[in-house]
C-alpha cells in the first residue's frame, strides 16, 4: 500500500491488519430472539424492493433518525434507507455490508455513522474500523459519494486519531 507513492512502513500496516475494530463479525445474539439478524435481513430485503438514493448506514445514531421530522421532511423524499441499528460497532457494521447491504442497490450517497459503541477500542482503532467501512463502500459502490458522521467522545479526547 503506498501514500503519496511512498510505501508505508511494515509495522504500520501489521497494526492495520490487526485492528480488532476492523474484523467484520456479527453481533452476538444477547436477548436470544435474533433481532440483530433478522434486522440485518430486513435491510437486505430492502435492498431488493427499493432504490435509494441515500443510504444511511450505522448504529443507534443513524437508527434514531427516523424518529425525527427532519428525516420526514428532507430524507424520506430522496427515497432514503435508514440502516441503522442500536449497539452496532464498526466490526458489526462491515459484517453486514459484506453480507448484502450493499447489493441491488445504487445510492448517489452513503453516509456513514458508527464507532460510537466500540467500547472496547482506541481512538485508532476506531477510526482504522470507519476506513475499512469507507473502502469496502468505495469498493462495492464506486458511484457514491460516502459522507463519514462523527461523534468525538469523552473517552477519546485525549487519544490520537
Amino acid at each position: 500500500m503506498e501514500a503519496r507513492g511512498e510505501r508505508l512502513p511494515e509495522n504500520r500496516m501489521s497494526q492495520r491488519d490487526s485492528n480488532p475494530a476492523a474484523v467484520p463479525h456479527a453481533a452476538e445474539d444477547i436477548q436470544g430472539d435474533d433481532r440483530w439478524m433478522s434486522q440485518h435481513n430486513r435491510f437486505v430485503s430492502d435492498c431488493k424492493d427499493k432504490e435509494p438514493d441515500v443510504l444511511f448506514v450505522g448504529d443507534s445514531m443513524v437508527q434514531l433518525l427516523q424518529q425525527y421530522e427532519i428525516w420526514r421532511e428532507l430524507f424520506s423524499p430522496l427515497h432514503a434507507l435508514n440502516f441503522g441499528i442500536g449497539g452496532d460497532t464498526t466490526g458489526h457494521v462491515l459484517w453486514r455490508l459484506k453480507n448484502g447491504e450493499l447489493e441491488n442497490i445504487k445510492p448517489k450517497v452513503i453516509v456513514v455513522w458508527v464507532g460510537t459503541n466500540n467500547h472496547e477500542n482506541t481512538a485508532e482503532e476506531v477510526a482504522g474500523g470507519i476506513e475499512a467501512i469507507v473502502r469496502l463502500i468505495n469498493t462495492q459502490q464506486p458511484q457514491a459519494k460516502v459522507i463519514v458522521l462523527v461523534c468525538l467522545l469523552e473517552s477519546y479526547k485525549n487519544k490520537a486519531l
